[in-house]
């Protein structure tokens, strides 16, 4: 029961739930309170940006309750219907089950990568005798327990790359990676992030589209407290001043990245790069820029603030500048070029926001017209 509570979204897990024969409705009321508790504070926490710190469960009913409280979670995000929090939660739950992932055995991470669609593969055959054995660390693992110092994974390229898109730095770009007959060798921690992203993509599943009534709910109190906790966020760290940037002026590329940020997307390594230097050298302050990744899903203050300050120059001795089309490209970032991004003289961004601008008003303060 325990480790079906640890990992609710799959299928086991949810078989569990639906043979215990108790519905949403059921749960709703009043006899389920700690069941209810629960859920709101699976939710809050992923508000709150501490989602993937979960308490212990040291009983089958504290196992039990837990369990049962994924599925009413899932209810309170649907029923929100909030773009934003359906990120938030579906990250929290997959660094949850990320957490419980490192301390367990191969034989089980093996199970859950299958029923994620991360399928471990077995060593390439045309790497022959030569190859270095697979080591299969197992010892002294267990659920709570630490895990191996080194155990390999081999995991098809057409799984690697829908799942490696939304997670930051260059070490996991597809160049960067050695594949052998379509094969990409990860050790374990490697591995583990992979399946991370791959939680994140099950849990968010059929949660959007399903947005119901607060008032006259049963639990409306709940709905209203997490509503009122959910804009409290959303306006702490609204950038207010983004509205001076006139969109149509920014190259496409960075018109994606902003985008996918104030959708709540997580950007990959290149391009919160990008857009950082970008809105830097068009005027905007480290505030503001800071702002605009307040909604992505992995988004903590002071990782975001360092960011920030470094690639600025504030906290660093280098003020970075923006890349060019060319490195854009090679980072995999170039999104949607039009007409003018295919002259051969454009190069770079900056260029085009500049072309872009030469008929309208100069640059106020902190923005762009």
């Amino acid at each position: 029961m325990n480790t079906l509570a640890r990992y609710p979204f799959l299928g086991p897990a949810r078989e569990w739930v639906k043979g215990s024969g108790l519905t949403i409705s059921q749960m709703l009321s009043g006899d389920h309170n700690n069941v209810q508790l629960l859920a709101r504070s699976r939710v809050e926490r992923a508000i709150d940006g501490s989602g993937g710190d979960r308490e212990a469960m040291s009983s089958l009913e504290e196992s039990r309750e837990h369990l049962l409280s994924y599925p009413l979670s899932r209810y309170i995000v649907a029923t929100l219907g909030d773009g934003n929090l359906i990120k938030w939660f579906s990250h929290a739950e997959a660094e949850a089950a990320h957490a419980s992932l490192i301390h367990e055995d191969e034989d089980l991470i093996r199970d859950v990568g299958e029923e994620l669609g991360l399928p471990e593969r077995d060593p390439p055959a045309s790497q022959g005798s030569e190859a270095p054995a697979i080591p299969r660390v197992t010892k002294g693992i267990r659920p709570g327990g630490s895990g191996p110092e080194r155990v390999d994974h081999w995991v098809s390229f057409t799984d690697y790359l829908p799942l490696k898109r939304h997670i930051s730095g260059a070490e996991w770009d597809l160049i960067n990676q050695p594949i052998t007959d379509g094969l990409i060798r990860l050790n374990r921690s490697r591995y583990l992030r992979l399946m991370q992203e791959a939680v994140k993509i099950r849990v968010e599943d059929g949660l959007a589209g399903r947005e119901g009534s607060i008032r006259g709910n049963p639990i409306q109190g709940t709905l209203t407290a997490i509503k009122i906790k959910l804009d409290a966020r959303k306006k702490r760290y609204e950038a207010k001043d983004l509205g001076k940037i006139t969109v149509t002026r920014l190259p496409p590329c960075i018109r994606q990245i902003l985008g996918m940020s104030q959708a709540g997307e997580n950007l990959p390594h290149h391009a919160r790069f990008s857009l950082v230097t970008f809105l830097h050298s068009i005027g905007m302050s480290r505030e503001n820029i800071f702002k605009s990744f307040a909604r992505t899903p992995d988004f903590k203050a002071d990782i975001v603030q360092y960011q920030v300050d470094h690639i600025t120059g504030a906290s660093s001795a280098t003020e970075y500048s923006v890349p060019s089309c060319e490195t854009m490209k090679s980072g995999g970032v170039c999104f949607n070029p039009d007409t003018l991004c295919e002259k051969e003289w454009m190069t770079h961004p900056m260029t085009y926001y500049k072309i872009k601008g030469k008929k309208g008003r100069s640059r106020p303060k902190d923005g762009v017209s």
